[in-house]
């Protein structure tokens, strides 16, 4: 029987996941690597760079944004949602890092019509690590790097122009489990699972939370 374009889909990503992203290439699934962005070729290996396109496609074709996620590494689900962000209409920052202590911001949507900065730190745990108090930590500490990037603003601006549209940041932590989801600590957990619902209604769950859901940035002038 053959598989349903879905399932092949799951199954390529099941046999990359587990073979640093490449196969034989002269195995059947190196032939349908080649339909997809960011294929190449290494020897006798048949490579992708990155397993978001096929991510994405598992998910338009209906599979869950969780079960795809569980065959990324953190690297490809840090860009799984940079991807959710810009085909919502934000504008996104991959890996900006805080001059004043050495931390790193994972991604920052930027809204051109809210003006409201989506601040996610990327939580692609294992199952054995998604204890609720580890999770419901995180989110405080992400707050905290929020309002240390309020402080610092007008100095990332320079480096990233587009942080000039932004009035407010919103802490979010996207996580692979939906062990914890809601507001905690200052910030939104949203599972990837239901990641874009969150960016389509944002609006809402700002209102439901109201002025502690936001860190206003006040600009030097």
């Amino acid at each position: 029987m053959t598989l349903s374009e879905r399932n092949r889909i799951l199954h390529l990503l099941d046999i990359l996941s587990k073979n640093q992203k490449c196969v034989p290439k002269d195995s059947p699934e190196a032939s349908e690597l080649v339909n997809f962005n960011g294929f190449f070729r290494a020897g006798n290996l048949v490579c992708m760079e990155s397993l978001v396109p096929l991510a994405l496609r598992g998910i338009e074709l209906g599979a869950s944004p969780y079960t795809v996620s569980k065959f990324l590494d953190w690297r490809d689900f840090e860009s799984l949602v940079t991807r959710y962000l810009t085909l919502s209409g934000w504008e996104a920052i991959h890996s900006l890092r805080l001059k004043s202590r050495r931390f790193e911001l994972d991604v920052i949507g930027v809204n051109p019509v809210s003006r409201i900065g989506l601040v996610i730190d990327c939580k692609h745990w294992s199952p054995g690590y998604y204890k609720k108090t580890k999770l419901k930590n995180t989110a405080l500490q992400h707050r905290s790097k929020v309002e240390l990037l309020r402080d610092e603003f007008t100095f990332h601006i320079a480096k990233y122009p587009v942080l000039k549209k932004c009035v407010s940041l919103v802490p979010a932590v996207v996580t692979l489990t939906e062990c914890v989801k809601g507001f905690y600590e200052g910030s939104f957990i949203v599972p990837i699972q239901t990641f874009r619902d969150f960016l389509n209604n944002l609006d809402i769950y700002l209102d439901e939370v109201g002025s502690n859901s936001y860190v206003r940035i006040v600009k030097s002038r």
